[in-house]
């Protein structure tokens, strides 16, 4: 708590819109590509996913070169804007006298645009508050604070999702206007000076070019789009599998149908890494980083592969364990690894390439929910063993080259 008190006024103002926003977003958008399944059909929802994804993917890049144009508290509020105008369109056409689908999915294709927008702006503005004394508690704790708010917001959408989808989408709204009340009135700029470089879109192609020379980074963001495409499944293939294969099922006489399998799914997952992180950071900390990443990339993929040939309850509950233990093992070391590679003269333009990672890896995460009325479950299953493996792979290899700054 001192260590917390003593945090710049930003920091800990950032802790609180997190929690908030996390808390209802993990209620919503992991069970939206059920809501897409449902109305527009397997194939379709993975087009729909990838368009996303790709203009997400475009606006993270250029948000994080105006965040060093502007500042970044005026791309945050350029952001939360959006997503609250995404927010109350999506309300209006899922209230009880209105439904069109259609307008959902714009409603957060613009919510979207908005939250990727102002990503690079937040995590600027974190790295600008934050101190090389207190930076990892302070990821540390933005980490923590996630987890939490997935995990109870999974148990919102698992319960309430189906049935209360327009008092969530309400609830959503007025914490995305508490939240954009707190950077307008809370949050300071955090930009030392203003650039005088160009806000163009060329300005901000030419500010990533130089990213791309380094072959060592690229390989290391090839291994890291793979692993993603594996990890974000949840929001993509298991909600889709679940949705439509899940045995709906009676425990203690509550009902299991597919949302709630997948709301249990993030609930193992979140609960597990709150409460056993530290013992597996303790567990490992003698392992070479490349060993971490590869066991935990391993894990990651069994245990996805394991969760799509599978339709009942006890089998997932395994496969969710054995994919939260990759997490554990592998997130850090992959971070420290990513954090070494990095050059220190252009921190931002590093950063912002990563920021990409994301988007880049949804647009083919998106892509497998189309493929997979063709391939099938265990065609979705070799795949993830096959990109967990091509990723331990590459991003060893990446270790092992010699920096080129």
């Amino acid at each position: 708590m001192k260590e917390f008190m003593q945090l710049d006024r930003n920091l800990k103002l950032r802790a609180l819109t997190v929690f908030l926003a996390a808390l209802l977003n993990s209620s919503i958008y992991p069970n939206m590509t059920i809501y897409y399944t449902k109305y527009f059909g397997v194939v379709t929802t993975g087009f729909l996913l990838m368009i996303i994804s790709t203009i997400s993917f475009i606006a993270g890049l250029y948000g994080g070169h105006l965040a060093d144009i502007h500042g970044r508290k005026p791309i945050m509020l350029t952001g939360g804007l959006l997503m609250t105008a995404g927010y109350i369109l999506a309300a209006s056409v899922n209230s009880p006298v209105l439904h069109i689908p259609q307008l959902t999915f714009l409603a957060f294709l613009v919510a979207s645009i908005g939250g990727s927008l102002a990503d690079p702006a937040e995590q600027a503005m974190m790295i600008d508050a934050s101190t090389l004394a207190n930076r990892k508690f302070v990821y540390a704790l933005i980490y923590w604070i996630i987890n939490i708010s997935v995990m109870l917001g999974a148990a919102l959408g698992g319960w309430f999702f189906r049935d209360y989808l327009f008092e969530l989408l309400v609830g959503l709204i007025i914490v995305s206007v508490f939240n954009l009340s707190i950077i307008r009135f809370g949050m300071t700029e955090t930009m030392a000076e203003q650039s005088q470089a160009s806000g163009s879109v060329w300005g901000a192609v030419k500010s990533y070019l130089g990213v791309l020379t380094d072959r060592r980074y690229m390989l290391f963001i090839l291994g890291f789009v793979l692993i993603t495409i594996v990890t974000r499944q949840p929001d993509y293939y298991l909600a889709a599998h679940l949705g439509r294969d899940f045995i709906e099922t009676k425990i203690f006489g509550i009902t299991i149908y597919g949302q709630r399998m997948l709301s249990l799914v993030t609930i193992i997952n979140t609960v597990m890494i709150v409460t056993m992180m530290s013992l597996f950071t303790q567990l490992t900390r003698k392992w070479s980083l490349v060993k971490a990443n590869a066991i935990g990339a391993a894990l990651f993929g069994i245990g996805f592969a394991l969760s799509f040939v599978t339709n009942t309850i006890l089998p997932l509950t395994i496969s969710a364990i054995i994919l939260t233990l990759g997490e554990m093992i592998s997130v850090p070391a992959n971070q420290t690894m990513r954090a070494d590679m990095i050059n220190p003269a252009r921190i931002g333009a590093y950063s912002g390439a990563i920021s990409a990672v994301a988007p880049m890896a949804s647009i083919f995460a998106g892509l497998l929910v189309s493929a997979s009325h063709f391939i099938g479950n265990y065609g979705m299953a070799v795949i993830m063993l096959i990109f967990a493996a091509i990723s331990i792979v590459v991003t060893s290899k990446a270790t092992r080259m010699p920096a080129s700054f």
